[in-house]
């Protein structure tokens, strides 16, 4: 092998271009011949030195001992040519014969010239791909213009996030170091760049309705989705930096105490066994129920025809939402456009005296927990009251936290009175009461508290609980569930709201599984792009772990991936007998959880076939 110079210019211009070539002479029958064996760029590397980085690269491909000192530039760039020219042979390979073949396919080899190289985790990817392929997501994007080569880098950015959530420019590293998810969708990435999944982002951004609608249809279709119950809550996730650029980043109320943050919110709707229906990207310091309206009008869209015509009306949905966004308006909202609701309120509502002696009915018991419940029905509408023992004791346990804090704060101004450089003057104390009031007004409202006064200065601060039925009963774990089903038992309303459970474990796992916080990004676009591929993957990860379920597979999914990164691609190499290199490129044995989690989906145990080249 010998190292050739390339001299090139292009017509319109005048600079020079150089680059360098790998190549080697052969013999034929019509005498000696040259081929390319590697294009290397420019080689920024003496002249003189191009013969034994050339002789090197040769010896490392070949398995050989180099005689010759070799300093660390040379061998690192000689290591570096080696593995692309073994992975290019590899590449061109065909698969390699049936297991039959295989078995009768002997060699004589040095078993101390052993080598595995190139080591790439397989399992987690492979299992996400099969999900995208379910789905149908790369028909979808072909369908919606994206080029094969973009097809290939969404479904990394996709497949990524769920494996191994991070940056573009986590994910770029990872997919050109660690992972073998190149190999399974046939392509190199060992260039890609991070603005090319910044790039295929905003893309996929852009087609948010249209990938939306296609995936709940889709997966309507492939589980018989039944879509009688709907589940709507919001919930936010914070930025790193100040998003100066990014009009939507709003500090408000963080639901992670990141209040210091500006926020973006994520409002999402999904059925009744966790498929998302529809999602948006809203301001982080919006009303939760100024939400609605636009949000069902998202969703009903999904229940258009080919020819526009809307929603039949005997199609009923329920809708359940937490008491945040369960305003008066909202129900009337949802009564004018035909959907049934469950919602949650705190508000005791005025019963008939003779509904306040009936008795409860108990609706779940365990050994953590009883909830018993009953039910009143008016006109069109169903109150069920609701008292949960294990929500009692953790609100009894708040109250005297709310408390304790309140008269340590209001014990600390008491002390002030007599202390030198204390807050004495009248005026100043009051105002300082009632500023702890309004910090603990939880709580405070149950209190009488008083400012003593003598002259200009205040003398004594008393307090005394007051109201303590009505206390009681803002924490005794009841509340209240209001309903437009009034066909339903006690039982059954109860156990639709609390179906709001799988869409709390939705968002969990999007903020946990997906990378959903913090947020990076500067500008709008990505930051959207950002947490719409993390809705996408969680696409995958439902209908993964719908899969599993129906096989009483119930591990988290990061337990999972963990497992599953065991699962590897390897090169491994052995000097012959006749002194030639064999390079065998093969997917690691499954183990018994492998082989459970990829029985459970129905998918072969053995991705990818074996490649070899001898050089």
């Amino acid at each position: 092998m010998f190292i050739r110079e390339i001299k090139r210019r292009n017509k319109p211009y005048e600079k020079q271009f150089i680059a360098h070539r790998l190549v080697e002479s052969y013999r034929t029958e019509k005498g000696p011949r040259q081929r390319v064996i590697l294009d290397l760029g420019y080689l920024d590397l003496p002249k003189d030195q191009w013969k034994l980085l050339a002789d090197t690269i040769e010896a490392k491909v070949s398995g050989q001992q180099t005689m010759l000192p070799v300093d660390k530039k040379i061998d690192s760039l000689a290591t570096y040519y080696a593995q692309k020219i073994i992975k290019k042979h590899l590449e061109k390979q065909p698969e390699s014969k049936t297991e039959e073949q295989e078995k009768h396919d002997f060699k004589s080899v040095d078993v101390n010239s052993l080598q595995n190289s190139q080591i790439k985790t397989l399992g987690a990817e492979y299992v996400g791909l099969k999900a995208c392929k379910r789905l149908g997501l790369d028909s979808l994007l072909e369908e919606l213009g994206f080029t094969t080569k973009q097809t290939q880098v969404a479904l990394l950015s996709i497949i990524g996030r769920l494996v191994r959530p991070g940056s573009e420019l986590k994910t770029a590293e990872w997919a050109r170091h660690i992972s073998g998810i190149g190999e399974l969708l046939g392509v190199d990435f060992t260039h890609l760049s991070h603005n090319a999944l910044y790039r295929i982002s905003d893309r996929l951004l852009k087609h948010k309705d249209e990938i939306e609608a296609y995936l709940a249809k889709t997966e309507k279709d492939l589980f018989s989705l039944p879509e009688k119950i709907i589940l709507y809550d919001l919930t936010n996730t914070y930025f790193e930096g100040t998003a100066k650029h990014n009009k939507k980043a709003q500090r408000g109320r963080s639901k992670e105490k990141r209040n210091d943050c500006p926020l973006l919110t994520l409002a999402m709707v999904i059925d009744e066994q966790g498929f998302v229906k529809t999602s948006r990207i809203l301001p982080g310091n919006i009303s939760e129920p100024h939400t609605l309206e636009n949000t069902l009008k998202a969703l009903d869209s999904t229940y258009y025809d080919s020819k526009k015509e809307k929603r039949e009306t005997s199609q009923t949905i329920t809708v359940v939402m937490d008491a945040g966004i369960a305003t008066d308006d909202n129900i009337g909202l949802l009564k004018s456009q035909g959907y049934d609701y469950i919602v949650v309120s705190r508000k005791k509502p005025k019963l008939p005296r003779s509904q306040e002696s009936m008795p409860f009915t108990t609706v779940k018991e365990d050994h953590r927990n009883k909830v018993q419940a009953k039910l009143y029905v008016q006109d069109d509408e169903a109150i069920l009251t609701c008292q949960s023992k294990l929500k009692a004791r953790k609100e009894q346990s708040m109250r005297q936290m709310f408390e304790n804090r309140l008269e340590h704060d209001l014990k600390l101004a008491s002390a002030a009175l007599s202390q030198k450089g204390g807050v004495k003057t009248y005026d100043k104390v009051v105002k300082r009461v009632n500023r702890l009031m309004e910090k603990h007004k939880r709580i405070s409202q149950y209190y009488h508290i008083e400012v003593k006064q003598q002259g200009n200065f205040a003398s004594a601060i008393t307090w005394v609980k007051v109201n303590q039925k009505r206390a009681e009963d803002r924490f005794s774990g009841t509340y209240y569930l209001w309903t437009s089903r009034t066909d339903l038992s006690e039982q059954e309303i109860w156990s639709l709201y609390t179906m709001l459970t799988n869409l709390e474990g939705a968002f969990r796992s999007l903020k946990t599984e997906s990378n959903l916080r913090p947020i990076f990004h500067r500008k709008e676009e990505h930051a959207d792009a950002h947490i719409f591929i993390a809705v996408l993957a969680y696409h995958l990860l439902n209908v993964i772990q719908k899969e599993l379920k129906k096989n009483n597979i119930h591990m988290q999914w990061q337990y999972i991936r963990e497992r599953l990164s065991s699962h590897e691609r390897v090169t491994t190499s052995f000097m012959t007998k006749d002194r030639q290199r064999l390079y065998i490129r093969k997917t690691s044995q499954a183990d018994a959880f492998h082989k459970m989690i990829y029985g459970a989906l129905n998918i072969s145990h053995s991705p990818l076939k074996t490649k070899r080249y001898e050089s």
